[in-house]
């Protein structure tokens, strides 16, 4: 026992191993229980995933810095009228607060309604194509057709047939949505394991309960991807259309900026769209992830 207490204490440097005692003369190490491992394997994903989480925050910080100064020094080689650095910019944000937040309230309210009308038609059309493989193999090629066509590139037929108010925008945004939301919900409805729905039909499921307890829940992953690629096109055809337009909207700001020469209020207007498209996308992306998460289900595999 004396030999056993000046030995070196270099166990005690290894937090996770179990403390070993002497039987018959020798050492012995007791067992780890599944539990006692559970337990170091959760610990060590948690802390996996807070120096993931620390390392790729400041890298972001980082860039951000980087982008700041890369933006300063370009800027000090022009005039500010031409290219405001980002003093310039935060004063003419400032100097135009007024105008800008009223034009950011008008922006955000069409995205959502034509994010949201584009997201309504995208699950209904989806649904009912996915559904059908007739339906699918007649209107497929129609759909691809219409989604090489550039919407953007409608926008003055649109102003010029709805007029200047807030519903060519939102009829855009609903046009440049509705198809990513449409082709995820047709993959995600028809994705179903046979085993799934022959479990269904031997229940004695409608058609109706098969699709909402069944495709609709398996196609939610892919949805939502939809979602995130709907949002992104919303808004930028919205501030296209506001180009067009020009009463109201951030578009409208910035081509008031523009025929003004403000440069400085045009690059705030700018750096405000900015927030509102990362503020949608994220928005998305949190619901997404509860939308998931309450339904137990992952993203698909790219």
């Amino acid at each position: 026992m004396a030999q056993t207490a000046d030995r070196p204490s270099s166990m005690s440097t290894y937090a996770v191993a179990p403390a070993s005692h002497l039987v018959d003369g020798r050492e012995v190490t007791p067992a780890i229980t599944r539990r006692e491992l559970e337990e170091r394997e959760i610990r060590a994903v948690r802390e996996r995933r807070r120096r993931e989480l620390i390392t790729h925050n400041a890298a972001r910080v980082a860039v951000f810095i980087a982008v700041l100064v890369g933006w300063h020094l370009l800027a000090a080689r022009y005039d500010s009228n031409l290219l405001p650095g980002p003093l310039q910019t935060y004063a003419g944000l400032v100097r135009s607060w007024k105008l800008i937040s009223a034009g950011a309230v008008a922006t955000l309210v069409e995205i959502g309604l034509g994010f949201g009308l584009g997201v309504f038609g995208g699950l209904v059309l989806g649904s009912i194509i996915g559904v059908s493989k007739t339906m699918q193999g007649v209107l497929h090629p129609f759909l691809v057709l219409y989604q090489a066509v550039p919407k953007t590139g409608l926008a003055p037929m649109i102003v010029l047939i709805l007029g200047f108010g807030i519903l060519p925008k939102v009829v855009l945004a609903a046009m440049t949505a509705v198809f990513p939301v449409l082709e995820n919900t047709i993959i995600g409805v028809q994705r179903v394991e046979e085993d799934s729905q022959r479990l269904f039909r031997v229940l004695g499921a409608s058609p109706a309960q098969t699709y909402f307890k069944l495709r609709l829940i398996n196609a939610l992953p892919y949805i939502m991807t939809g979602l995130r690629g709907a949002i992104v096109l919303a808004t930028v055809s919205v501030v296209v259309t506001e180009f067009v337009a020009g009463r109201i909207g951030l578009g409208a700001v910035m081509m008031t900026g523009y025929a003004q020469l403000d440069t400085p209020m045009v690059f705030g207007a700018l750096l405000a769209l900015t927030a509102i498209g990362l503020a949608c996308y994220f928005t998305v992306c949190l619901i997404e992830t509860l939308v998931l998460r309450w339904f137990n289900l992952e993203l698909p595999a790219s």
